[in-house]
């Protein structure tokens, strides 16, 4: 059980965290005592729209500098890194972007693209259109934790993924990967996380982690 497993000491810079050495889906499982489920990363439709000019040179909320000729996006959820397939539903242009950033935040739109992506897609004169959005990697990898003081041990919250989900988090500031199951909540879009985590698990693991299910 995850709730045995050793306790979390927040003395050391360099935590020896309890972890599986290797964590298939049948033992994650019978360790957390309920079966994983899927990350929640299905296709959206909805608008989009672009940012550009007044944005360039600024830092994006993943702290790359936004250059409006590279295929980026903002995403409210997604995680930083994902890479997601953009098609225009009105002319079936298409475009593939890595999201580095949070947004949109005005209702009814679901990606903010940069402006050699629309260019692609051929928007940049509509500035907004209607667009599906498909994941093609989803594996998080980088991702920003934030704090939770209702969270405990290794319970997590996330928008990406589904209660009772199993996560491994891996950081050069632990011995090794550690286990924890996601529970019930979102993640407010003001605290710039994919990720809530109790404040001992954060001081041990580090603003950044690693996120794979397997």
């Amino acid at each position: 059980m995850i709730g045995a497993l050793l306790v979390l000491s927040a003395c050391s810079p360099r935590t020896a965290l309890p972890y599986l050495p290797s964590v298939g889906a049948a033992a994650a499982a019978a360790a957390a005592g309920a079966a994983p489920s899927q990350a929640l990363f299905a296709p959206q439709e909805g608008e989009a729209s672009w940012y550009g000019p007044g944005f360039a040179g600024r830092t994006t909320s993943n702290g790359e500098i936004f250059d409006p000729s590279e295929m980026t996006a903002a995403h409210r959820t997604l995680p930083f890194g994902t890479r997601v397939h953009v098609t225009n539903l009105e002319t079936g242009a298409s475009v593939e972007v890595r999201i580095n950033d949070r947004g949109p935040f005005k209702a009814g739109r679901i990606i903010d693209l940069s402006r050699a992506a629309a260019d692609r897609i051929g928007m940049l004169g509509s500035g907004v259109a209607r667009v599906r959005v498909e994941v093609v990697s989803g594996t998080p990898g980088a991702t920003r934790l934030a704090t939770e003081r209702d969270l405990v041990g290794f319970e997590v919250r996330s928008a990406l993924y589904a209660p009772g989900q199993l996560l491994v988090l891996r950081s050069d500031r632990s011995d090794g990967p550690v286990l924890v199951r996601v529970v019930e909540g979102e993640v407010p879009l003001e605290l710039q996380a994919d990720l809530l985590v109790a404040d001992e698990l954060l001081l041990a693991l580090g603003p950044v982690v690693d996120v794979s299910i397997d």
